[in-house]
């Protein structure tokens, strides 16, 4: 697990399930997402980052990965957002 702040110092979590899949979630009062016509998941906003696309990259642990699905996650809390990422190296 990573911990890593946003551009408003606010914590985001970076933690890698297993070896195909990296969950990032942290406080987010707004988010925005995207999709396609066939309804995927092609990019979310955190507030103040990261942004995530579909083909993009996240870093882990000084790895790059390359996004292959997102899917939002349902939380509880009302002003936390999070997503499980597909990807692979």
């Amino acid at each position: 697990m990573e911990i890593v702040k946003n551009r408003y110092g606010v914590d985001r979590v970076i933690e890698k399930i297993d070896s195909t899949r990296i969950r990032v979630m942290g406080e987010s009062l707004i988010s925005r997402g995207s999709q396609d016509d066939d309804g995927n998941q092609t990019m979310f906003d955190f507030e103040g980052g990261p942004c995530l696309n579909l083909g993009g990259k996240i870093k882990y642990q000084g790895t790059d990965f390359k996004i292959n699905s997102i899917t939002p996650e349902k939380v509880r809390e009302e002003s936390v957002a999070s997503v499980l990422l597909e990807v692979s190296l």
